[in-house]
């Protein structure tokens, strides 16, 4: 791999509500052309903090951000040549190492939390996924950024979406679809729209051992005959059965006790007799009353801080359903009303109430 020179930081700033900027200085030297294809690697995010410089840079972007968990997979995407031993291309350990005019380069990671890294479709707007993007321009210089969701890799609040189609010890395939960022970035006070159409299918070769994959989120299924009915709500039908999912802790005894002030969310929705079978659902149709509850925080809460709502868009896919309770998957579930903080993506089990 060619040796990429060093060149001077000029600037630090916070942009689009918490993600972080840093603007870097174009590097003279003469011109090297660069290396043409795209490539992906995978690294487990505790592992890629182990080695220290890898942790200053990623802790000082993300001092504003929630800090991934270190069983998330960190995938990285480039159209220069990537190496486990330094993931992160355009950072040394002497400083920031960029490549000499006219070359220019992309690099962006995401950062999987670990209940969302399994073969399927993940939303990259969701703000449990932490991403961050540098990029060279050869006239301008640099900029990097750390963000939650797209922000952090310049993908805007577009729809973008990481489908993860199949994994093993050694390697994870995936399909990324991306398209152009709809904003503009400023490097050194002069405005430019990267172009960066990252879309296409990639093969990323894991750096040492993968992340160890979790059991689906738990949740819990009651059918309304079982089921009290909600604070200030009729009395469930006995036949539609009742989901209970989200990341606090579900309850046969008193299903609808409150989440205030706990930091968690909650989705509910009913399951009338002719949807209690494998389908894809839409959480619009009215049929299946869907709902969200988000808990901002556990701490400095106040009255105001639950929010609840219906949802714009998304579906829940029943992967199967029996006696002993749902196998179902949540997808599309961002939500604006939250501004983008509540987001229910995932796979869970809903084990049945007696």
């Amino acid at each position: 791999m060619k040796r990429w020179m060093t060149a001077l930081a000029a600037a630090v700033v916070i942009v689009n509500g918490g993600c972080v900027q840093r603007v870097l200085t174009p590097a003279e030297e003469e011109p090297e052309e660069g290396p043409p294809s795209r490539s992906a690697i995978a690294v487990r995010f505790g592992d890629l903090l182990s080695d220290p410089f890898n942790r200053e840079v990623l802790m000082n972007g993300m001092q504003f951000q929630h800090l991934p968990h270190p069983d998330s997979l960190a995938l990285f995407f480039s159209d220069s040549v990537q190496e486990c031993s330094q993931p992160l291309i355009g950072q040394g350990p002497d400083g920031l190492v960029l490549p000499p005019a006219p070359y220019a380069f992309w690099q962006i990671a995401f950062f999987i939390p670990p209940e969302l890294n399994r073969p399927g479709l993940i939303d990259l707007r969701d703000l449990r996924v932490t991403s961050y993007g540098i990029v060279w321009d050869t006239s301008r210089g640099g900029a990097t950024f750390v963000g939650g969701g797209t922000w952090g890799a310049l993908g805007g609040d577009v729809e973008k979406t990481l489908e993860i189609v199949s994994s093993d010890a050694s390697s994870v395939s995936m399909k990324l679809d991306w398209g152009t960022p709809p904003w503009r970035i400023e490097i050194n006070g002069q405005p430019y729209k990267p172009d960066l159409d990252l879309g296409g299918d990639y093969t990323a070769t894991y750096c040492g051992d993968p992340p160890p994959q979790i059991p689906p989120s738990p949740g819990r299924a009651i059918p309304g005959a079982a089921l009290a009915a909600p604070p200030g709500g009729p009395i469930p039908d006995p036949d539609v059965l009742h989901l209970f999912l989200g990341s606090g802790a579900e309850s046969c005894a008193d299903p609808w006790s409150s989440i205030a002030c706990t930091g968690t969310t909650r989705v509910t929705l009913s399951l009338p007799p002719a949807y209690q079978k494998p389908g894809i659902l839409d959480l619009t149709d009215p049929a299946i009353a869907a709902s969200f509850t988000h808990s901002w925080s556990s701490a400095d809460c106040t009255a105001d801080e639950l929010v609840t709502g219906v949802f714009d868009g998304g579906t829940i896919e029943i992967l199967s359903i029996d006696a002993s309770g749902v196998s179902c998957r949540v997808y599309g579930s961002h939500n604006e009303l939250t501004n983008g903080a509540f987001d229910a993506d995932g796979l869970y089990t809903a084990s049945s109430c007696p």
